[in-house]
């Protein structure tokens, strides 16, 4: 029995050690600090339904930005109209060129026709609180190099709880959130929010460096630091926030099949070595527990239901500090945790086998190599 406890504590405090602690966004600019010319650059491909929330959400900045460049990624909707009539100036995207990802080359394009001393790169389907930019702004100035930002998970539906476990394993494998904070190289930054300087995005070859790259946040984060430019991670909860996957359950499905694909590869291996450490242990004691309420009444529901409320009770402390995720769907976490097992296992079902997978209309090709 001891024996069957000591691996999922062991686990449980794997887990406790990974996302110890999430920074956020907090300190404000002074009137002594200088403030340096911003362009925010939001590459776009259909993104009609939501391009005008961030927009908003840009002008009602205690930091105005100085210009707001919005790439038109070859969008079918009124994606560029309406950027256009909120006041973003609107670059067309050339036609995509021979060995270059969709977003790259729309980021690279929108960083070449800016002229910012700060470059930040924002998703569409992201919104800012008023003083946003303003604490970005002030981080970046306070440490250098690469400050990037995962924002709030913001959800409205119940199929979008499946998010959860996604959205946690993300995070825990970046190295930024254990107890050694910024002592220890991160892993990753975070594609929806990056803010770096024009001169050591230029000087490094900015996008033009992972142009192949669909998780270029992954490419840029490893170009700054092969640089030794820290790389600088935080959690969005009240700056920065975004709605993942809002059009249906198989949009929900494609986004994270496409993530698990291309980025489990580039999670440093003793940070996966700690995750999936983690997630067996959930699942065992998931697994041991309904097994125990099965057999019936029994001394033996005592330690297990301890060690699942345990569990359920960490997950619950995670993804409240991540988004916007239900209580009962930490208690209730076994079915965002297989859900999570299905997706990695078809994602590497599309990488290996089929060699590609599909986002937003394009079928993507995994790099091997």
């Amino acid at each position: 029995m001891v024996g069957d406890v000591v691996f999922p504590v062991i686990a449980w405090l794997i887990g406790l050690f990974l996302l110890w602690h999430i920074p956020t966004l907090r300190e404000r600019l002074s009137e002594h600090d200088p403030r340096p010319r911003v362009s925010v650059i939001i590459p776009a491909r259909n993104e009609a339904l939501r391009i005008g929330r961030l927009l908003e959400s840009l002008r009602r900045q205690t930091l105005p930005p100085d210009e707001v460049i919005v790439v038109d990624d070859h969008s079918s909707d009124s994606t560029a109209r309406l950027a256009s009539e909120a006041g973003a100036r609107v670059i067309a995207s050339a036609p995509l060129p021979q060995g270059w990802a969709g977003k790259p080359w729309a980021c690279w394009q929108g960083a070449q026709a800016s002229g910012g001393e700060v470059l930040i790169f924002l998703d569409a389907d992201t919104w800012l609180e008023p003083d946003a930019l303003e604490k970005l702004v002030r981080a970046w100035l306070d440490r250098g190099g690469m400050v990037t930002v995962q924002p709030y998970h913001e959800t409205q539906k119940p199929y979008e709880q499946l998010s959860m476990m996604f959205n946690v394993v993300l995070m825990a494998g970046t190295n930024a959130f254990t107890p050694f904070g910024g002592r220890l190289k991160t892993g990753a930054a975070f594609g929806p929010c990056i803010l770096c300087a024009r001169e050591d995005y230029v000087r490094l070859g900015g996008h033009t460096r992972v142009a192949g790259e669909v998780l270029e946040d992954i490419g840029l984060a490893r170009l700054f630091l092969g640089a030794g430019l820290p790389v600088h991670c935080f959690g969005g909860r009240g700056a920065i926030s975004f709605r993942m996957y809002p059009n249906g359950f198989l949009q929900l499905i494609e986004g994270w099949t496409k993530s698990m694909a291309i980025g489990a590869g580039s999670i440093r291996f003793w940070a996966l070595l700690l995750s999936v450490t983690w997630i067996v242990g959930a699942v065992g004691v998931a697994s041991d527990t309904l097994r125990a309420l099965l057999r019936g009444p029994s001394w033996v529901w005592v330690p297990q239901l301890l060690l699942y409320a345990a569990y359920a009770g960490q997950i619950r402390w995670m993804s409240s500090r991540i988004g916007r995720f239900q209580r009962w769907t930490a208690w209730l976490y076994p079915i965002p945790v297989y859900f999570f097992i299905l997706i990695v296992l078809w994602s590497f079902i599309s990488a290996r086998v089929l060699g590609r997978v599909k986002w937003r209309g394009r079928s993507i090709p995994i790099n091997h190599g």
